[in-house]
C-alpha cells in the first residue's frame, strides 16, 4: 500500500500551498523557479481558486509534498493573473533586476520572442507541470500523478491532454508514451526545441 495519498489542490490549507511552492521551487528549473517562491507561490494560489484546473497532490502521513502535477485550459491567463496585484508585481521585478538580472532578462526575452507552440485545442487540458520529490523519484509516484491526472481530466470532461517538453527529456517522454500520448507537432520556443503531445480522452 502506497505511504501517501493524492489529494486536490483545492484541498489544501496556506501550509500546504507554501510546501508544494517550496516543492516547485527547488525541483522544477524552469522560469517560473527562476523568478522566486513568492511567484511560484503566487501561481498555486491563483490556480487553487479556478475551477477550470485540474490539481493533484501526493501527500505523506506527515503532511509532506512528495509529489503533484497541475494543468488548465487557459494557461496564459493563470500566468497573467501573476502580475495582479500590479504593485505587487512591480517590487518582485525590481528585486530580480538587482538580484538575478539574467533571469530578469530571461523573462523579457521570453515575453518578447516569437514562439510557433500550437493553440491549444477547444476542450483540452494542458497539463502545465508535474513533479516529484527528490527523496521519492524512481518510485513510481510520477506515473501514478500522471495516471490520477489523466482519471481527473476525465471526469472534468476534457476531451484530450495536451502538453509540452523538451526533446531531450526523455524520461518524461517515454513516461508520457507508456500512458498513451502521442508526438503531435516538434517546435521551437525561445533557445529550446520541445515537443508537442496529446492524450485524447
Amino acid at each position: 500500500m502506497a505511504d501517501y495519498k493524492i489529494v486536490s489542490l483545492s484541498k489544501l490549507n496556506e501550509q500546504g500551498l507554501n510546501r508544494l511552492a517550496k516543492l516547485h521551487h527547488s525541483v522544477m528549473r524552469t522560469l517560473l523557479s527562476d523568478l522566486g517562491l513568492s511567484i511560484v507561490l503566487k501561481y498555486y494560489q491563483v490556480a487553487q481558486v479556478d475551477s477550470s484546473v485540474v490539481g493533484l497532490c501526493a501527500i505523506s502521513p506527515s503532511s509532506e509534498t512528495l509529489g503533484w502535477a497541475i494543468g488548465s485550459p487557459h494557461p496564459e491567463e493563470i500566468n497573467s493573473k501573476l502580475r495582479t496585484p500590479l504593485a505587487w508585481f512591480a517590487i518582485q521585478m525590481l528585486r530580480l533586476v538587482f538580484t538575478q538580472p539574467m533571469t530578469f532578462f530571461q523573462l523579457v526575452s521570453s515575453v518578447l520572442s516569437s514562439s510557433n507552440a500550437p493553440a491549444m485545442k477547444k476542450g483540452s487540458v494542458e497539463l502545465t507541470y508535474i513533479g516529484v520529490d527528490a527523496k521519492q523519484q524512481g518510485k513510481g509516484l510520477g506515473g501514478e500523478l500522471l495516471k490520477a491526472f489523466i482519471e481527473e481530466s476525465r471526469k472534468a470532461e476534457y476531451h484530450s491532454i495536451e502538453l509540452s517538453v523538451e526533446v531531450e527529456n526523455e524520461p518524461a517522454i517515454a513516461l508520457y508514451k507508456k500512458n498513451g500520448f502521442q508526438v503531435t507537432q516538434t517546435f521551437s520556443e525561445g533557445r529550446y526545441e520541445r515537443h508537442r503531445m496529446e492524450l485524447k480522452l
